[in-house]
């Protein structure tokens, strides 16, 4: 969980200190918002660097090498401040996103190595706990740092959080039983990765779970936008209605690894998407005829929330077990995914928002996308 968790505690504990960060470097408040989608960029292309690093050291090595990668960024990111140069300071942002993301892309590898296919599932449902808790987690410590402390204190805490992964790393079994000596080189890396993308279940089940992470990028995006701005609540209040969604995700990651037990990945997967789909069509409905009520929006998202765990741990463990070369499917699937819903995100900060149905629309289109996708999954591994 603190693995998984790696990438997402660095980008958002930053975000408490932006307005900070504008003032000090005399910039404005998007300049300042690039630190947040610069590190998103790097922590996407991260994802393809660690499955042939893994065939080639290791896992334990490569979290080591992941480890040192972003607590070199993070160290140049404190820099930034007595050198008063923002250009450095966007530069080992995308190095701590680089180093950073090694984390999910070995979560999910080693998850996958140890785990039948049964239990892997029930495993990843445990780790998606982790996306639920540790952005508030994130936030939460970076706003509490800067009350006894400036802008570069949560670059202090990834200092000791990559320490931490790199200790805990040093106990973790090696997965990888034999290593390929030539996995770095070009050629090899090209002809690993167009075997990725020749392979339907790792492209199905990579944009099945970016249709379902778009759905949260979405969210916190448009979120707070909607509830302060059109539903005139406070941002204290949007922190405390913000809060139930989170008890969903909490509650259908639990879920997910108890209906592991019982029941195939495939029809746990089908259930998720059902319970997506509920909440989406339900949040149309609200927030179409209470459009200024928050529990119109946070009641509903609640609902995909529990439902978003299930897809998350399912598609992840059909996918990877099916995979011959599991470390770069991990890869290439963690690439996909959060490419999507970055792209995604990109696209909608270029959007003005002026009805809260706009995060209604949304959930529905990925629902949608996301039962498109589950469907070639299907047929992709029945080919296969």
């Amino acid at each position: 969980m603190l693995l998984i968790s790696f990438g997402s505690i660095g980008a958002v504990s930053l975000t408490p200190a932006l307005p900070q960060i504008t003032q000090y470097f005399s910039i404005n408040p998007q300049q300042a918002g690039s630190c947040i989608s610069l590190y998103l960029i790097g922590y996407t292309l991260g994802q393809l660097f660690y499955g042939p690093l893994v065939n080639r050291f290791g896992s334990r090595n490569t979290i080591i090498i992941g480890a040192s990668i972003e607590i070199i960024g993070a160290v140049l990111c404190i820099l930034a401040e007595p050198l008063n140069s923002f250009n450095l300071l966007l530069i080992a942002r995308i190095i701590m996103a680089i180093g950073a993301g090694s984390g999910l892309t070995l979560a999910l590898t080693i998850s996958s190595k140890l785990s039948t296919a049964q239990d892997s599932g029930r495993n990843i449902s445990l780790l998606t706990i982790a996306f639920a808790i540790t952005p508030g987690i994130g936030v939460f410590a970076g706003g509490w740092l800067l009350t006894i402390a400036n802008w570069t204190s949560s670059f202090y805490l990834m200092v000791a959080y990559g320490v931490m992964i790199l200790l805990l790393g040093l106990q973790l079994p090696e997965v990888i039983s034999s290593r390929n000596p030539h996995a770095l080189q070009i050629g090899k890396l090209t002809s690993n990765y167009l075997a990725q993308l020749k392979f339907l279940p790792t492209i199905c089940g990579g944009l099945l779970l970016g249709s379902a992470t778009s759905i949260i990028y979405g969210f916190a995006a448009l979120a707070p936008l909607i509830s302060i701005n059109l539903m005139q609540i406070t941002p204290s209040q949007y922190g405390s209605y913000n809060l139930i969604p989170v008890i969903g995700m909490l509650l259908g990651s639990i879920i997910s690894s108890y209906l592991g037990k019982s029941y195939s990945s495939h029809n746990i997967l089908k259930l998720g998407l059902f319970i997506v789909s509920i909440g989406a069509i339900l949040a149309l409905v609200l927030l179409n005829y209470l459009p200024k009520q928050p529990l119109s929006l946070f009641m509903p998202t609640t609902i995909v929330y529990i439902g978003l765990p299930l897809v998350f741990a399912n598609a992840s463990s059909l996918t990877l077990t099916n995979a011959k070369d599991k470390s770069n499917a991990s890869a290439m699937l963690s690439f996909i995914n959060l490419s999507t819903a970055v792209v995604v995100t990109l696209l909608l900060t270029l959007i003005s928002i002026h009805s809260a149905l706009t995060i209604a629309v949304l959930f529905v289109v990925f629902s949608i996308f996301a039962i498109i996708w589950f469907t070639l999954l299907n047929k992709a591994l029945k080919l296969n």
